[in-house]
């Protein structure tokens, strides 16, 4: 499974969009994959699909890098 998707990151006053990949989606929690600096603990919001623009709040459980894209592993809170 990819699908695209929209990865929400709130910094202090600022908040970014950052286009994702969806790789792999189950009850437990979704893992990404794209261009971004993630934290292990940090609340950030998915939005899975542009049409049903409601974001999904979730927390960094594990971040890696896969070849030049890095991965993170969230789980909905």
């Amino acid at each position: 499974m990819k699908q695209p998707a929209k990865l929400v990151v709130n910094t202090g006053e600022k908040q970014t969009t950052i286009p994702c990949l969806i790789v792999d989606r189950s009850q437990e929690g979704v893992r990404l994959r794209g261009d971004f600096r993630l934290t292990r603990g940090q609340l950030v919001e998915i939005i899975f699909d542009e049409r049903r623009a409601e974001p999904v709040r979730c927390e960094v459980m594990w971040i890696g890098k896969a070849g030049l894209e890095w991965e993170a592993g969230l789980v909905p809170v």
